[in-house]
């Protein structure tokens, strides 16, 4: 027996052998190569010239679903969602995404945190001060990621609207500094504060991207709170984030539209640029032109090249195919009336293998047990 599987592995390497000596023959005499199947050309440094993550992840916080759902699918059991536009966001980008589960432990988002390379949180309507929900979730991931940079393991968040709001948040303690607003279906060019373009979010940023977002009506609102100046002073928050713009809402009133954090790779923006980029829903001001596109799609880039910085990774292809949102459907909501054309809805609060990863992962499991079979065999 152990002779055959010897003899086996010996032929295999044979082959090898002779497969790299006639590859090499035949580039010898200009002829077409044998090409390596297995080899990954993101490997190549001429390719991959800033030796960057090329299978980026992005972890998309999930949150408490709306009244709307509620009243709208009696008939399920919906406890949490994301919308598409988000995951779309990502994924434009040259990203994948994760959804990060609300009402867990501390132990799970240090866990799921140690395998995706950024973090997004989206905008949406719920409130700081449920217990075990976004805000509660925000928290622990806020504090791994301060801590992971502090170890040196590069870890950006994005947050949008409600996600900007939660961070600073987390920044005044749990304290909820937020002033009325009223910005909502407002589409506004950004007014930039000085020295904007030494921030890291707008240092690469094309004349033409500028351009767009300081003369145009591109940004798409939709807050009902804000942060301003004024306050940031008051409470010492200038220490932790560099405002980079305000806008003006509906009556004249100011907020802080895009901020980034002094010392990690925190970003935050008031406005919706996945709305403008994903969202198509009537009369709410959401500017689809072509330059509103190419701002939009900006940040999208921006973030998923900071993502990239990072290196982390799941134990094994199994498992990163279990996590990934492919294994859930978007559902059309829009046609119901909702804010958003798509949402992923999720069921339960304990968000266990979904039943298309878990077909896989027996057929997985059915070919490994095959092929030791074949090799016994031997």
């Amino acid at each position: 027996m152990q002779s055959s599987r010897v003899i086996v592995a010996a032929a295999v390497l044979a082959a090898l052998s002779i497969l790299s000596t006639l590859n090499g023959a035949v580039a010898r005499s200009g002829g077409r190569q044998v090409v390596n199947k297995y080899f990954d050309i993101n490997d190549d440094a001429a390719v991959n010239v800033n030796a960057e993550y090329t299978r980026p992840i992005v972890g998309i916080l999930t949150q408490e679903v709306s009244n709307f759902v509620r009243r709208h699918y009696t008939d399920k059991a919906y406890s949490s969602y994301i919308a598409a536009s988000y995951v779309k966001f990502v994924e434009g980008a040259g990203g994948r995404v994760v959804p990060i589960w609300i009402g867990r432990e501390k132990e799970y988002y240090e866990d799921i945190m140690s395998k995706i390379n950024g973090v997004l949180m989206p905008g949406g309507a719920t409130f700081f001060n449920q217990s075990s929900g976004y805000a509660d979730a925000g928290h622990h991931i806020y504090n791994i990621a301060i801590e992971m940079n502090e170890r040196g393991t590069y870890m950006p968040i994005w947050g949008t609207c409600l996600g900007y709001e939660l961070l600073v948040y987390l920044t005044a303690n749990n304290t909820d500094l937020r002033n009325d607003c009223s910005s909502s279906a407002q589409a506004l060019p950004l007014e930039f504060e000085k020295d904007f373009q030494n921030s890291r979010l707008f240092a690469k940023a094309s004349d033409e991207v500028i351009h767009i977002l300081s003369t145009y009506n591109v940004t798409a609102n939709f807050h009902i709170f804000c942060f301003t100046k004024e306050t940031f002073a008051t409470y010492g928050l200038n220490k932790y984030w560099n405002v980079l713009s305000i806008n003006h809402d509906w009556y004249g009133a100011e907020f802080i539209s895009s901020l980034e954090h002094v010392k990690y790779p925190f970003y935050g923006v008031q406005f919706h640029p996945e709305k403008v980029l994903y969202e198509f829903i009537p009369n709410r001001n959401i500017t689809h032109t072509s330059q509103a596109v190419i701002a939009s799609q900006y940040f999208a880039d921006f973030f998923l090249n900071e993502v990239r910085k990072n290196r982390n990774h799941f134990a094994n292809r199994t498992e990163e195919i279990n996590a990934l949102i492919y294994n859930y459907q978007p559902v059309y909501t829009g046609a119901k009336g909702s804010a958003f054309v798509q949402q992923y809805l999720f069921d339960t609060q304990f968000y266990g293998t979904s039943s298309g990863a878990t077909k896989l992962h027996c057929l997985l499991a059915l070919i490994t047990i095959c092929a030791l079979g074949a090799w016994r065999r031997v």
